[in-house]
């Protein structure tokens, strides 16, 4: 069906529900409004809901007639969403909704903010499910939980009773010609430096670097496309700057969230006037050089200097050194594929470089399948620390998924989806985090659990957009699913 305008899309019952939540703020750690909302929409269609304190829902609806016998099935998406916006607009996150624009097939936000389709549209289709009394399907729990964005806690949290089957769909994939059955591990990692500080000198002036235009992305699936990471492209300028120009600074600020590959990155440069050309020639140098080498991924980039005013101390020469080894030595990237699928198994992303509380960090996150590739990552780090003087500090760790080769419900999905829509569906790992790999070792038996989503694109970034037609595909898919589980 196509659809002139954003309110001719709630004809759909996934997209008045997404509509209906895209109204209310849902920034990790502050979803206890999101939450409340769908609790009392669930007690209002009758049925079973439970929510505990980190606001997680769980929402059962009994089986439709003749598949009583069933074994039930767990629905689950994450009701918080990424947070970012282009430095130009106004937007606050905590009260204002989200505005949302629909250009033919593809819905966004026009490029101002996150869309929260990541996971909202997972959210929107399972309570199309919940409410719909014309479905065919086995016992339904939905599980909704909170903070995936950062920490995974909510999934963690999740008590065991909560889970009654072994078999989970989850919605927070971004393909839709793919099933996903396997995701990655993952920590975040504060690496901190004591600031030296030291007074400003009477023949210094303020320059400011900001770098823009960067596309950024999703730290895991965006991860591996050559997309430039601006704290890195920063501290590389720097690094050459250094060998002309004797220079402190003033302030230093990159990217926004440690999930999200850094966009922009700005410096406040204290020099004398006379190197204000050079600083400028090479910042001119640089710039074409690093749009030659990420000319498909980066078409906007752009290097700016203009005069800028001095904060009264300055990081001292040591400590500039400090912040330019250690971005330049972090590990960001990718470090390790798996070759049978073709995905990335290891990566880490520097997504945040800022001075707070007479300290400068540098954030990190590292995703792995495997244990020891993260503490590989993990143990660079503290190297660099260790050779630095630099405090490491690791957070928000979440298990992964590992991939098996025989699934059951992977078997009836594929055969649905054949039959659906007459070809083959892709199966594979992905190199993000899903919280399936949270429910491992709450589920009795073998977990068997798939993830699948619609396409969307440029998550955790204020370009995110999702196909209508896509979502309107796999909520057909899901339900298909359900109708026809054993």
């Amino acid at each position: 069906m196509a659809y002139k305008c954003v309110e001719d899309l709630r004809e759909h019952r996934v997209f008045y529900h997404f509509l209906e939540i895209s109204k209310i703020p849902r920034q990790t750690f502050f979803e206890k409004e999101i939450s409340d909302f769908i609790l009392n929409w669930a007690k209002g269609l009758g049925l079973e809901v439970y929510q505990d304190e980190k606001y997680n829902l769980l929402i059962k609806k009994p089986a439709t007639l003749g598949y009583e016998n069933k074994k039930p099935i767990i629905i689950q998406a994450h009701i918080d969403m990424v947070c970012e916006k282009r430095p130009e607009v106004e937007h606050d996150f905590r009260k204002d909704p989200i505005n949302l624009v629909l250009e033919g097939d593809i819905l966004s936000t026009g490029n101002r903010t996150t869309l929260g389709g990541d996971d909202g549209i997972g959210v929107a289709m399972a309570m199309a499910v919940l409410e719909d009394k014309n479905l065919k399907h086995p016992p339904v729990e939905v599980i909704l939980t909170t903070c995936e964005e950062e920490d995974m806690s909510g999934a963690l949290s999740v008590d065991k009773s909560w889970f009654n089957t072994n078999r989970v769909i989850n919605i927070d994939h971004v393909v839709d010609t793919e099933i996903i059955a396997g995701s990655c591990g993952g920590i975040g990692v504060d690496l901190r430096f004591p600031v030296e500080y030291t007074n400003k000198a009477d023949n210094y002036k303020g320059y400011k670097i900001k770098i823009t235009g960067l596309r950024g992305g999703h730290s895991g699936e965006d991860i591996h496309k050559g997309r430039a990471n601006a704290n890195v492209l920063l501290a590389n300028l720097l690094n050459l700057l250094r060998e002309k120009v004797n220079f402190l600074i003033s302030d230093i600020k990159g990217g926004n969230f440690r999930l999200a590959i850094p966009r922009e990155a700005h410096v406040t440069l204290a020099l004398e006037e006379k190197d204000a050309d050079t600083l400028k020639d090479i910042a001119k140098h640089f710039e074409y050089e690093a749009k030659k080498i990420y000319e498909e991924t980066a078409v906007n980039l752009k290097i700016e200097v203009s005069e800028d005013i001095l904060a009264d101390k300055l990081l001292s020469k040591n400590t500039v050194d400090k912040i330019i080894d250690a971005i330049i030595l972090s590990p960001n990237g990718v470090s390790s594929m798996i070759g049978s699928l073709n995905v990335v198994e290891s990566s880490s992303n520097l997504g945040e470089v800022y001075v707070k509380d007479e300290y400068v960090y540098l954030v990190t996150e590292i995703r792995a399948t495997f244990e020891k590739n993260r503490d590989y990552l993990y143990n660079k780090i503290a190297l660099i620390g260790k050779y630095l003087g630099g405090e490491l500090r690791g957070f928000s760790a979440y298990p992964s998924w590992v991939y098996k080769p025989h699934s059951s419900l992977r078997d009836t999905a594929n055969k649905v989806y054949s039959e659906l829509f007459g070809e083959e569906i892709k199966t594979l790992a992905v190199h993000a985090g899903l919280e399936c790999g949270c429910f491992v070792d709450k589920i009795q038996g073998d977990m068997d659990a798939i993830s699948i989503g619609p396409n969307a694109w440029d998550l955790h970034s204020p370009n995110e957009r999702l196909s209508v037609s896509s979502t309107e595909k796999v909520y057909k898919f899901l339900t298909h699913i359900l109708e026809n589980l054993d």
